[in-house]
């Protein structure tokens, strides 16, 4: 098993192939570090239009954005990072996925250039930790990758233990 990274970011009100694209460049970035990324958007694109330049609706019936909702927490809870891909532009989703995954003691990285540069600042430059925000992916990835795939590898064998219920050399 290698280190799980959710991916969080503004998806409503976007162009579905953005959103596809970004996530698409995430995944591969994570990827040649040998992380896996864990992408709520694979399950919910079936929810969005399939037409060119067509935009993802930020109205879902209650029932579905409830499981969607649920959905997304019990995935996030299997991971060991999250990754906002849209650190600039933070959606409301976003913003309480990011919460929830602090509060439950995930690390949170966040790619940001705009808030990086002093451009745009607000209640995220604050709260998210200034060595956790990058201008780009592929210095995120390698920050997630030298930090927390290396913490990850190291308790792997202890954690697999404990759950197998097996010794730890």
């Amino acid at each position: 098993m290698s280190c799980r990274v959710y991916l969080s970011g503004k998806m409503s009100n976007r162009y579905v192939e953005d959103v596809k694209s970004e996530r698409r460049r995430a995944t591969d970035e994570l990827a040649k570090y040998k992380m896996r990324a864990v992408d709520p958007a694979a399950a919910e694109d079936k929810l969005w239009p399939s037409k060119k330049k067509a935009k993802i609706s930020s109205t879902f019936k209650r029932k579905i954005m409830e499981i969607m909702v649920w959905h997304d927490l019990w995935l996030i809870r299997r991971c060991d990072v999250m990754l906002v891909l849209t650190g600039d532009v933070v959606s409301e989703g976003t913003l309480l996925e990011w919460r929830y995954a602090q509060n439950i003691g995930i690390p949170v990285v966040m790619i940001a250039p705009e808030r990086i540069k002093g451009t745009f600042m607000g209640w995220v430059n604050i709260l998210v930790p200034q060595d956790h925000m990058f201008p780009d992916l592929r210095s995120a990835a390698r920050f997630i990758n030298k930090k927390y795939a290396k913490e990850y590898a190291e308790h792997h064998e202890y954690f697999t233990a404990a759950i197998k219920n097996r010794r730890v050399r």
